[in-house]
């Protein structure tokens, strides 16, 4: 970072046209202040957009500066703080949640699911009134699944289960979703066939955790062609240490970041409905209630 920062690099790097998702998990109290300042120095050089503008923006390849929206997966209780700050700078973000267990009251099996499914030690999550409360003002709300599993390791059905049932909760609840981001986000953590049925059950979006930015292109693209990459970055973090790997995917970045593997293409780009035996009604049961007790 010092060299780039030396050389002029970082400058010439950060002002370069694209669309730049960054995502974080959780905003703890003592992550507020560097969080703030994190996303005032994003904004010293990109215009934030909301979720939804910037994924129409890298459909139309129309990119003309340098654009940044931010995201949460999990739907973590110290979200609610984090979209306050970002309501104070005029910044709208998506928020990924988990509708098996926003709003949970059980203690218990919120333990779990957090050291189960999330990784995590126990902490709280959003309730269904603070979901609502965020769009009020402004914010998205997208879907991570019905209950967080490894969409890497279910089947087929089972995959298909945790998006129509997310699906289906949320547009009961809310009126609507749009975006989809899989839980880990890393190729390992999906498949073909779950990329697939996200289009095929009506989202607009899917997005990962892979690295990287989306640059400019002379085409437009379709929503199945495209698997969003987003930067991780961190509220506990140094300032300069988020914003090198911002600098570093564009650095690396290719006009094609945006496409699935190759392997993946020919299913996911498929524009036709799954087998009946995919499509029948999801059970909800496989979900949340398969959380292991420890």
């Amino acid at each position: 970072m010092t060299k780039l920062k030396a050389t002029g690099e970082f400058g010439r790097l950060i002002a370069r046209p694209r669309v730049h998702f960054v995502y974080l998990h959780h905003v703890f109290e003592d992550e507020i202040v560097n969080f703030r300042h994190t996303l005032e120095e994003i904004g010293r050089t990109h215009e934030f957009v909301t979720y939804s503008k910037a994924v129409e923006l890298v459909y139309s390849g129309k990119v003309d500066r340098p654009y940044a929206c931010v995201s949460f997966d999990d739907g973590l209780k110290t979200t609610m703080d984090a979209s306050r700050v970002m309501d104070d700078l005029g910044i709208s973000g998506c928020f990924f949640v988990c509708p098996a267990i926003v709003g949970e009251s059980d203690r218990e099996l919120v333990r779990r699911f957090a050291e189960t499914r999330l990784h995590y030690p126990p902490m709280d999550v959003l309730s269904w009134e603070d979901v609502e409360d965020m769009l009020a003002r402004g914010h998205e709300i997208g879907s991570h699944t019905y209950s967080h599993p490894n969409m890497g390791d279910v089947s087929v059905e089972q995959a298909i289960d945790e998006l129509q049932l997310s699906g289906d909760a949320l547009r009961r609840r809310l009126g609507g979703v749009k975006h989809f981001a899989w839980p880990s986000g890393k190729w390992e953590n999906f498949s073909a066939r779950a990329g697939k049925a996200v289009f095929d059950l009506g989202y607009a979006s899917c997005a990962s955790a892979i690295r990287g930015c989306h640059m400019p292109r002379t085409y437009e693209v379709q929503p199945r062609e495209v698997c969003f990459r987003r930067d991780h970055i961190m509220g506990s973090w140094p300032l300069h240490h988020n914003m090198y790997f911002l600098a570093r995917s564009v650095l690396q970045a290719s006009g094609n970041d945006y496409e699935w593997p190759s392997a993946w293409q020919p299913i996911v780009k498929t524009e036709r409905h799954p087998p009946e035996s995919e499509s029948a009604a999801p059970n909800p049961g496989r979900s949340i209630l398969a959380v292991p007790a420890q």
